[in-house]
């Protein structure tokens, strides 16, 4: 029996959900675009891996808005790596908590438990020459002298 035999029921289900979608690859795999790609551009490179995922993430569902409402199951959903405990929600809080404290996000959470809507403001951070990685030219002279 050959493969193509064994797996014939997979192969067409599989089959089935690409013509529905109409492309290979996830949303997820997306990258950013809009203002969004912008922002993410920056916050990347100043937190955790964590923080870059879950960053990724709500950079592609914002677009070119500043802001998006989702709940916090989507966006682990959407993020979809999980910690050593194997919880993909602890890994995103971890993530989004990253952000939050290098000052690049802003999380409000309305209502309790399945009613509550999430709401995540891209902030503009610390755009300092340590966080993003750039050399000053003020503070590089400075330094020589």
């Amino acid at each position: 029996m050959t493969f193509a035999e064994q797996h014939a029921e997979a192969i067409a289900g599989r089959r089935v959900g690409l013509r529905k979608r109409g492309f290979a690859l996830a949303a997820e795999t997306a990258p950013p675009t809009g203002q969004a790609a912008l922002w993410y551009a920056d916050a990347v490179q100043c937190v955790s891996r964590s923080g870059q995922t879950v960053a990724r993430q709500i950079a592609r569902l914002c677009g070119d808005e500043s802001e998006v409402t989702v709940p916090w199951r989507s966006l682990a959903d959407a993020v979809g790596v999980r910690d050593r405990a194997g919880n993909l929600r602890r890994y995103t809080e971890r993530g989004v908590k990253a952000l939050i404290d290098t000052g690049w996000l802003e999380v409000e959470t309305v209502g309790s438990k399945r009613g509550a809507k999430t709401t995540f403001r891209l902030l503009p951070g610390d755009r300092s020459s340590a966080c993003l990685g750039w050399i000053d030219d003020e503070e590089w002279f400075a330094e020589a002298a």
